[in-house]
């Protein structure tokens, strides 16, 4: 099994700025921007000396949780510090961009990178779609339609044009073209069997997050069933379970440390303190979600979905938590957040665990098939 890093790239600055979804702006301060962008790299930097095998960013809007609306910079930035390491971007917000743009950030990136780039395509939180206006309404077509035709710029070898429900282009040549050809791996969400089954057909790698034990194996049975209808056959490497994780030197001293500043949580990732701007994420989920325009909200009835509990104890108690997940789900990856939201661990616990899970896990997860 492969062992890899998300770091989200949280702003350490003062309580004060970190009241909810969005930020304050004027709350910012430059030299804790500055702090805070060195220690994702310290962070990203620990884990590749502690063997980590893929170091992880994504795209996320107005948030101190998650400092990387243009994720691809600090990528490419990592990558020179670290030439040797396997990236993946997991992954861009699909729905709010230009897909043929994405498509030349990303090939750009994989030279810049000497072909060592892993990338995911996804739909993006409720909050985002608020962030430049997307129709949530539109989103699953959208992005469907979006994903097809990214693949179709890396995979057709004369220019072309693209006349789709949501995206029309007359002239398409994307140059330069990515280092790994037709493209690097590509991996869509699966958290739900529909969204699985879409990559199975596109033969896409999945990534299921936070997802219980038999909600992600429900979804891996569908990849798995669309993959061999569209003729191929997935590989346990095509499937990357996220959750978060946090390694301390035995199981007391974990919990202490999760509860003292409330992790994974912290505040809150994705929280806002006005109720009508939750009520807009609420209806922006539930489009998201399916459910029809007009169709009146109760939010007291929408089920709600179901987290497996974070990765969280001294070694041999993560060691087991991650075999049974992978017991049930068969996943050839797992994805560590250990920092979980912007105020939930400090700096230094983060780059401890980091090393601790480099020195008591990641030999014995690697020797798992």
């Amino acid at each position: 099994m492969k062992v890899e890093i998300f770091t989200p790239v949280i702003y350490y600055g003062s309580p004060d700025s970190r009241p909810g979804w969005p930020p304050v702006a004027r709350l910012f301060e430059s030299d804790r921007g500055l702090l805070s962008i060195s220690r994702g790299f310290e962070q990203c930097e620990a884990a590749f000396e502690a063997g980590f095998d893929s170091l992880n960013l994504a795209e996320h809007h107005y948030s101190t949780s998650q400092m990387t609306p243009a994720p691809h910079l600090f990528a490419a930035a990592l990558g020179q510090r670290l030439p040797t390491a396997q990236i993946g971007l997991f992954g861009t917000d699909l729905p709010l961009h230009n897909p043929v743009n994405v498509a030349e950030q990303y090939a750009t990136l994989d030279n810049l990178l000497g072909g060592r780039l892993r990338f995911a395509l996804l739909r993006g939180t409720p909050n985002e779609y608020t962030t430049y206006g997307t129709n949530p309404w539109e989103s699953r077509e959208r992005f469907d339609e979006a994903v097809k035709l990214i693949i179709a710029t890396f995979t057709e070898p004369e220019p072309f044009g693209w006349e789709g429900r949501y995206y029309r282009f007359r002239n398409i040549a994307l140059f330069p073209q990515p280092v790994q050809r037709p493209h690097p791996r590509i991996l869509l969400s699966a958290n739900s069997p529909a969204s699985a089954s879409l990559a199975g057909r596109l033969r896409c790698d999945i990534g299921i997050s936070f997802a219980d034990p038999e909600s992600a194996a429900r979804s891996v049975a569908a990849y798995r069933e669309a993959a061999v209808e569209a003729g191929w056959e997935p590989t346990a490497d095509n499937i990357l379970y996220r959750q978060f994780g946090y390694v301390a030197e035995s199981d007391e001293q974990a919990r202490k440390d999760a509860a003292e500043m409330n992790w994974p949580n912290g505040s809150g990732l994705f929280t806002s303190g006005n109720p009508e701007l939750m009520a807009v994420m609420g209806t922006a989920g539930a489009a998201m979600a399916g459910v029809p325009k007009g169709v009146p909200l109760d939010p007291a009835k929408a089920p709600a979905p179901i987290f497996s509990a974070p990765f969280l104890g001294g070694p041999d108690t993560v060691l087991e938590q991650i075999k049974r997940v992978h017991e049930q789900v068969g996943m050839g990856r797992v994805e560590f957040i250990v920092t979980g939201a912007a105020d939930a661990m400090s700096h230094e616990n983060v780059i401890r665990s980091i090393k601790l899970i480099g020195q008591t896990l990641i030999p014995t997860l690697h020797g798992i098939e």
